[in-house]
């Protein structure tokens, strides 16, 4: 299997949590903001979501996505801590995936969703729907993008021709 990403519209997206993530984002928002400010997202209202999360810093000028935060879900299902790490310099064979795909959160300045297929370590397939929601520190730009991955999410939702 090739890794594949595929963005989707919010109401085809089967994840309770992924929905559940994007509710709460938009519930953050304040009047007239398109997206929510950092400040305003409390950790310990997400307390089960957050193995699943990871929050990336967005730099400009060149564009550049830091790891700031990685759920320990995530980094376990990856095999690898990257906590720090830029997008683009971790070594994953599908980084231009992702890194497409944060891109886009920026250039649309809105969320984005989808299900995301790769092939593991162990040689079985690896998939997960997805959420990355933009952030920002001043109203204006986007400061940081929180994502969520589910693995989890119904297998009978996944038709592996739309992946």
């Amino acid at each position: 299997m090739v890794s594949q990403l595929s963005t989707r519209p919010f109401e085809e997206i089967a994840s309770s949590k992924v929905r559940r993530l994007r509710d709460y984002w938009n519930a953050k928002r304040r009047q007239g903001q398109d997206f929510p400010f950092r400040e305003d997202i409390e950790a310990t209202e997400l307390r089960d979501l957050l193995p699943l999360i990871s929050i990336s810093d967005v730099e400009y000028e060149p564009l550049r996505f830091r790891y700031r935060l990685v759920g320990t879900r995530v980094v376990e299902y990856n095999h690898q801590e990257f906590t720090g790490k830029y997008l683009g310099e971790i070594g994953w064979v599908d980084e231009h995936l992702l890194l497409a795909a944060y891109t886009k959160v920026i250039v649309d300045r809105q969320p984005h969703f989808g299900i995301y297929a790769w092939d593991l370590r162990t040689g079985s397939a690896g998939r997960c729907e997805f959420g990355m929601l933009p952030l920002t520190n001043d109203g204006e730009t986007i400061h940081q993008i929180l994502a969520i991955e589910d693995y989890e999410f119904p297998a009978r939702e996944v038709d592996p021709e739309r992946i």
